[in-house]
């Protein structure tokens, strides 16, 4: 089967590794698959050193940044593969993932693997719910004709963080086969501090628009859900406590250990957060109507009456 490697690319600093990793793989020949580069509007030039360097792959670049979801979907639109293997520009593979998850696509649909951080801590799967479909779409394979039983492939409105759990939402509804295969690994870079006020905006937005387009649907598919009432009260109250919930190297989430005093939201003013989830909140709010067609649409799709 052919394969069509994705990376979705943003202002990685790990960009290089991720494809020296795939050439460095065993078992699977070069021209056996194809690579493709998605990037979405980097501003620190990587993707042209990796044009350069690695003349093979196919480059396709987003002048403006337009989100995870966006370079996702471009890079299945611009597919030749029967099989595509998605891996985030901030991970590696070791030498025999690839060939370790082909060797069982044949009776599923999608096939997930460990993902390890650089430090040896495990970050995905933890917990037992996670091993028994994928929640997360940083590095993950499934067949391309899979993809079209689907309403859509990524939802584009999330742009970045939830689009994944709303993407496997939505196969596990459309009856997709899921397999954990837990001898793949693949290396996750390590996470720096930093100040995430952007990623906490985008957070509570996703979590209010999947809230309102998915509904008691997400309940129905048996997964992990992290779109409900509850889940939007804990980000506000994290946001008080500047707690980054979503930045899985800083605390334990299988123990749910006390978090380490520097994996904190913002850097500087913590009580910014009030203004940015009202940001939130308001920009759902002016896109109601689309969301309110947006939910009709996946209940006549999926054939799930209110």
């Amino acid at each position: 089967m052919k394969l069509s490697i994705i990376i979705p690319n943003y202002n990685s600093t790990s960009l290089l590794k991720t494809i020296d990793s795939i050439y460095s793989s065993t078992g699977i020949n070069k021209h056996d698959y194809e690579i493709i580069l998605v990037d979405d509007g980097s501003t620190d030039g990587l993707y042209d050193k990796a044009k350069k360097r690695f003349p093979l792959i196919k480059i396709f670049r987003h002048e403006m940044k337009k989100g995870a979801s966006s370079t996702r979907n471009k890079g299945i639109e611009e597919s030749k593969g029967e099989v595509l293997f998605f891996i985030d520009s901030d991970m590696w593979l070791n030498k025999t993932t690839i060939v370790s998850m082909l060797k069982k696509i044949r009776d599923y649909d999608i096939l997930f693997q460990k993902i390890i951080y650089e430090n040896g801590n495990a970050m995905y799967p933890i917990l037992e719910i996670e091993k028994q479909y994928p929640h997360i779409s940083g590095c993950f394979v499934i067949k391309k004709k899979s993809l079209e039983i689907l309403d859509e492939n990524f939802d584009e409105f999330y742009m970045t963080y939830l689009e994944d759990y709303d993407f496997f939402i939505r196969c596990k509804l459309a009856g997709l086969k899921a397999l954990y295969v837990e001898e793949a690994r693949v290396i996750h870079e390590n996470k720096q501090p930093k100040d995430y006020s952007e990623r906490y905006y985008l957070e509570a937005r996703n979590l209010i628009y999947g809230y309102k387009k998915l509904g008691k649907l997400a309940e129905k598919s048996g997964l992990y859900n992290p779109f409900t009432k509850k889940t939007i009260l804990k980000v506000f109250f994290y946001g008080l406590m500047n707690f980054a919930w979503f930045n899985w190297q800083g605390y334990d989430r299988k123990t749910k250990n006390i978090p380490r005093q520097q994996n904190k939201i913002f850097l500087k003013n913590r009580f910014s957060f009030i203004k940015i989830f009202l940001s939130a909140v308001s920009d759902i709010s002016k896109n109601k109507k689309i969301i309110k067609e947006k939910r009709k649409s996946i209940r006549k799709f999926y054939n799930k009456p209110e």
